[in-house]
């Protein structure tokens, strides 16, 4: 009676967020590329994602004020599931073109577990993250800073996470492996693009605001290049 229910307390355990998704990997990697009930992963990230990207966002919104903890705790999970929408047909038809047999549901989960752990890290930064907008509230350039070291630090961590996956999903094929791999590192590029502008579209963050969103116009690269070219004469 102990040994059959061993195996079912193993997985439990390792089904928590932290063990099964930073800790115990290999067993999330095999739930996608065996499509192991996939609907019902698909959808426990998403929420666990959405619920660490939206107290990450409160915690922003509580240094700006007004609306911006409600609108950021919204906006910053949407976004990241936004942006995976717009991309993940993409990187499942160029998969296909190049021999991947996974569907669209296990290229949407190998992507989500990279969102689950890009959210699950900058959560974990919260608290210091908090501590230090709180306590220097009119050092806005500051704040600006460290969250967007934060962001792209955390990024990094779920990128290389994405690429593991990858890897894992094509284990037994290793030509097919390196071109899937190589693959996923072009469309990262394209996914930051997107997120990027994306970022773009839905901010501010960090002031007091009663906009939601802001109306196209000027895109992130323009703005980026800008704020180089002001760096630049400053510094020349």
């Amino acid at each position: 009676m102990m040994a059959e229910r061993a195996p079912h307390s193993a997985r439990a355990e390792g089904w928590s967020p932290i063990r099964g998704y930073l800790v115990e990997r290999e067993r999330l990697f095999a739930r996608i590329r065996a499509g192991d009930d996939l609907p019902a992963l698909i959808a426990r990230m998403a929420a666990i994602s959405s619920l660490f990207g939206a107290a990450y966002g409160l915690t922003v919104g509580a240094y700006a004020g007004g609306w911006q903890p409600l609108y950021n705790a919204v906006k910053f999970p949407g976004m990241l599931l936004a942006t995976l929408i717009l991309c993940v047909v993409a990187l499942y038809m160029l998969g296909a073109l190049i021999g991947s047999r996974l569907s669209l549901a296990q290229t949407a989960a190998v992507v989500l577990s990279a969102i689950l752990v890009t959210t699950a890290l900058l959560v974990s930064l919260t608290p210091p993250l908090g501590f230090l907008m709180l306590t220097a509230l009119e050092e806005y350039t500051f704040v600006v800073f460290i969250n967007l070291v934060a962001i792209v630090v955390c990024g990094i961590a779920g990128a290389r996470f994405a690429l593991q996956a990858s890897a894992a999903m094509h284990i037994d094929d290793p030509p097919l492996r390196r071109r899937f791999v190589t693959l996923m590192k072009a469309w990262m590029a394209l996914y930051g693009l997107v997120g990027m502008q994306m970022l773009w579209l839905f901010r501010p963050y960090f002031r007091a605001t009663d906009v939601f969103v802001r109306p196209p116009g000027e895109s992130a690269f323009e703005h980026g290049w800008k704020l180089l070219l002001s760096v630049l004469r400053h510094l020349l």
